[in-house]
């Protein structure tokens, strides 16, 4: 029951270089910036792709990861494109990227809402929900934990760096953030982190 994936092991290891106890704030797509905006989390590190829409509100630093914003299904569906998906449910994460990435290009489609990654990957693992709009990295876990369903990657709607976000004008924090980001990425730390999680 403690939380993993490599957006936590990234946190961690950026709380011990900064030698402070890791604190996790639960959280889910849509709430991560009001988060950080309100004070409740110091800094964002979930999936927080970094987007022109977000950069008005927040600071990211550089970019430690890349995200593919994916769409998923059994083997048996048939989807290669978004014009594949016009009449179709499409399940996604409320206020996530993948969620207006997928309002945005399946027009036709009908986009079916959830809280979270964990009430998504539910609907999908009780076959609420066949489609769905999502990150690889999710699709690689659902994969490993219910390989009787079958899913796989249709196609990559389209691919973000990751960024670690925070308050608007914390110049010094962002400073020593991009440092430690570079000086991980130069040593491999982030790189092995991302490779265990995905691949």
């Amino acid at each position: 029951m403690k939380a993993t994936g490599s957006d936590v092991e990234t946190a961690r290891l950026l709380a011990k270089d900064l030698g402070l106890e890791l604190e996790i704030v639960q959280t889910t797509g849509a709430n991560r910036i009001p988060f950080l905006q309100t004070g409740k989390a110091d800094v964002v590190i979930s999936s927080l792709s970094v987007t022109p829409e977000s950069e008005k509100v927040i600071d990211f630093s550089v970019p430690y990861a890349q995200i593919q914003a994916v769409i998923a299904a059994p083997k048996s569906v048939v989807v290669k494109g978004f014009a594949d998906l016009a009449g179709k449910r499409v399940a996604t994460a409320r206020g996530t990227t993948n969620d207006r990435l997928a309002t945005e290009g399946a027009t036709g489609a009908k986009i079916v809402r959830f809280d979270d990654d964990a009430t998504l990957v539910t609907a999908i693992a009780s076959g609420q929900v066949e489609i769905f709009a999502t990150s690889s990295a999710l699709v690689k876990s659902v994969v490993e934990k219910a390989p009787a369903l079958g899913i796989e990657i249709k196609f990559v709607m389209k691919s973000f760096p990751l960024g670690i976000g925070m308050r608007k004008g914390e110049t010094k924090l962002q400073a020593w953030i991009n440092d430690w980001v570079a000086k991980n990425n130069q040593n491999g730390n982030l790189a092995g982190i991302y490779k265990r999680f995905h691949g």
